[in-house]
């Protein structure tokens, strides 16, 4: 195969506002480089991460996505297939109260 078919196979990745707010918190430097490789590699493998299944019904949000955990770091994230899009919704530090995941979502 060539280059151009499997460039036509990736997916467009994008970040919410919410996801590039907490990407900018992210500590240390090395963890904020892994994540960037990670979510740049979304692009070609966008069912990387696990369905995000929660143990705690307060923290699942009303849209099914995908998670995958790199330090102490949740990336949720949404698969679309129609138009081969990632979307980054979500980068969240899993030391916070678990009770308050995706509150962003509730409140815009």
């Amino acid at each position: 195969m060539g280059a151009s078919s499997d460039s036509a196979r990736e997916y467009e990745v994008i970040l919410t506002d919410e996801a590039l707010y907490g990407y900018s918190d992210v500590r240390p430097d090395s963890v904020y480089e892994r994540i960037s490789e990670l979510i740049k590699s979304l692009a070609r493998f966008p069912y990387y991460g696990q369905e995000y299944d929660p143990y705690y019904v307060a923290a699942k949000p009303d849209i099914p996505c995908r998670v995958f955990f790199c330090g102490n770091y949740g990336i949720y994230y949404l698969v679309d297939e129609s138009t081969k899009r990632v979307t980054v919704l979500s980068i969240e530090d899993e030391r916070r109260n678990p009770a308050f995941r995706f509150s962003w979502y509730y409140h815009s």
